[in-house]
């Protein structure tokens, strides 16, 4: 009898792994990834400490994406008009998963990047500065100074407050340029980028000043970080 009821168990497990897989864009966006990484992994001669953190990373990161998707299943079972508590909780749950995608890609980067030789090498050779691990720390910290800057500007003034995903975007933007410094890759940056900023102006309309205030800093980050490398 306990045998029936632990297959009955281990079924209604995967059937909640298939719910999320097939509701959640970004279910299937880690899971693809996931198998990228899980492939890149056997062409190259990782350690057992480096396949288990990332094996340890993957899974925080789905497992705080079926958390948020049983949070988002609850509170619109629920209610299905807008209350603050309910949006409260599904953005602090999508805040856990950021959180964990943002560990994983800090350990993906860690792992990977000394058996890239050859293209930090190529890199190098027309570079204004040298790429290195820190250049993730540089990234992170412009995550964490913007949404403290947020935090306290919020209090006083909150039509200043930057722009989070444009301090991340024009950092990651300028630290490429700055570092691999070749006009083609640097063209197709900046059209990106600029993707990114008319994606964000259509969502704010009427707050210029937070966009543009979150891609100084973003850029001012990746400038003054650069230097101390």
């Amino acid at each position: 009898m306990w045998v029936a009821k632990l297959l009955k168990s281990f079924r209604y497990a995967i059937e909640g792994l298939k719910y999320a897989v097939v509701t959640q864009r970004n279910m299937r966006i880690h899971f693809i990834t996931a198998l990228v990484v899980l492939l890149l992994s056997l062409c190259l001669s990782l350690s057992k400490l480096e396949i288990l953190l990332l094996f340890v990373s993957i899974t925080l990161v789905l497992f705080a994406e079926l958390i948020n998707t049983s949070i988002e299943a609850v509170v619109d079972m629920v209610t299905e008009e807008f209350h603050p508590l309910a949006k409260i909780a599904k953005d602090v749950a999508a805040g856990a998963v950021f959180l964990t995608t943002g560990l994983a890609f800090i350990v993906g980067t860690s792992i990977f990047f000394p058996y890239l030789r050859f293209i930090q090498k190529s890199i190098a050779e027309h570079s204004l500065y040298p790429p290195t691990i820190g250049l993730t720390a540089i990234v992170l910290f412009s995550f964490f100074a913007t949404l403290l800057l947020k935090v306290w500007i919020s209090r006083y003034w909150k039509d200043w407050e930057p722009s989070l995903i444009m301090s991340l975007t024009f950092c990651v933007a300028t630290l490429i340029i700055l570092v691999i410094w070749q006009l083609p890759i640097s063209i197709l940056v900046l059209f990106l980028t600029g993707i990114a900023v008319q994606s964000r102006i259509k969502e704010n309309m009427n707050n210029y000043r937070s966009l543009c205030l979150g891609a100084m800093l973003g850029i001012v980050i990746a400038f003054l970080g650069l230097q101390l490398l």
